[in-house]
């Protein structure tokens, strides 16, 4: 099957609720461009590309919200440019999440794993078998470090701050940019094509 079933089913009684009331348009995704393009470019230390988005160019946490409630779609598709750099985006899904939407992250992975990571050490103190195992799992897999190991063992940075965790109404949508030198080049990152095709 394409999509889950409890998506499908959602999208569906949506759409049929929608008919059966006359109306005419009603929008089942709500595109949510949480910001322009305009980004500025800078590099860390080790040379990574690091985006930083114009306070001016970019929603607020409130506007993204109060959009996809005036919207009123079921599905929304997070989206423009990369949104894991987002400074409220484990807000915006929580949010979404609470409103009973579905949720597509577009995203090119850069971040991904970091969110991940940053929810798996949220999870230390509540479910620490379920993380040993996982931290086994990806060390074996090649998917982690053993630095990686360590650092997700200390818990979480801010235990106060909300994380992308498992759901049955979010999923990831990992794009590519282009082939492989055309992805990297793009991301600004090597190997970035590379990440995106390992398990992860």
């Amino acid at each position: 099957m394409r999509f889950p079933l409890a998506l499908t089913t959602k999208i569906a009684a949506y759409i049929i609720g929608q008919k059966l009331r006359g109306t005419k348009k009603s929008p089942p995704v709500l595109q949510l461009s949480r910001s322009t393009p305009a980004t500025s470019l800078v590099r860390d230390s080790d040379g990574f590309a690091i985006f930083h988005l114009a306070p001016r160019t970019m929603m607020t946490l409130e506007d993204c919200l109060g959009a996809a409630e005036e919207c009123n779609a079921p599905m929304i598709s997070i989206c423009g440019g990369e949104p894991l750099i987002y400074p409220h985006i484990e807000a915006l899904v929580q949010g979404l999440l609470e409103q009973k939407r579905i949720i597509y992250i577009c995203t090119n992975a850069m971040f991904m794993r970091k969110k991940m990571r940053e929810w798996m050490a949220s999870q230390l103190s509540i479910q620490p078998k379920f993380v040993e195992d996982k931290i086994g799992e990806l060390i074996g897999a090649g998917l982690i470090t053993d630095k990686d190991a360590a650092e997700l063992r200390k818990g979480p940075k801010d235990p106060n701050k909300p994380t992308i965790g498992p759901s049955r109404w979010m999923y990831w949508n990992v794009h590519l940019d282009g082939l492989e030198r055309i992805h990297d080049l793009i991301v600004e990152r090597e190997g970035g094509f590379q990440r995106m095709h390992s398990r992860n």
